[in-house]
């Protein structure tokens, strides 16, 4: 549900770059969390990109509890990924119980499956929650680059501009621009939205 409020949310906007930030305002105005803080670590992007972390703040004993979300993610990425990842993580604080990681056992299952190779003979929650983190960039691009700004960015192509310059436009990994700027991407995002959910 929260992930088809931030489509809507965007869906007419065709000014580039969609701001994160903005992105989680939505969330915590949507009632999904009551704060969520972005963090830049000192990480080598190679062996980390980004994670989230829910927890609970008590500001004094009788005090409602604050549901917090903490986005850490590398700051050693190149700025249109730091977005990518910081999306995908944003998307992932809205997923259910059933698709988070509650021990470092479940961690590792799931680093396996994300980073290992594919199979069709090893079934689990880990293969559930692999196949969503990966669906979650999809989602992501969804939200960064909304039909809108894909009309404009085809209209750009059409017209002679580069793919790098409407990644840069967009502030986004230019493999994933030209993804969405593709015949099979309109069909690809309603699944995302629609299927997903």
């Amino acid at each position: 549900m929260y992930l088809k409020n931030l489509v809507a949310a965007v869906e007419q906007i065709d000014q580039m770059p969609i701001e994160v930030e903005e992105m989680a305002a939505k969330l915590v105005e949507a009632g999904c969390q009551d704060k969520i803080i972005f963090h830049p670590a000192d990480e080598d992007p190679d062996e980390f990109q980004g994670v989230f972390y829910k927890y609970v703040v008590r500001h004094s004993t009788y005090a409602d509890p604050e549901f917090t979300t903490l986005i850490a993610f590398s700051k050693h990425l190149p700025i249109e990924w730091q977005r990518m990842v910081c999306c995908k993580e944003l998307i992932h604080t809205c997923d259910s119980s059933v698709e988070k990681t509650d021990s470092p056992e479940e961690v590792e299952a799931l680093l396996e499956k994300v980073l290992g190779p594919l199979s069709t003979q090893d079934f689990g929650l880990a293969d559930v929650m692999a196949a969503k983190d990966k669906l979650a960039i999809y989602q992501a691009l969804a939200i960064l680059f909304p039909p809108k700004a894909r009309e404009q960015a085809v209209a750009g192509l059409a017209a002679g501009m580069r793919i790098e310059e409407i990644a840069a436009w967009a502030g986004l990994p230019r493999a994933l621009v030209s993804f969405a700027c593709s015949e099979d991407w309109p069909a690809v995002m309603h699944e995302l939205i629609e299927g997903w959910e």
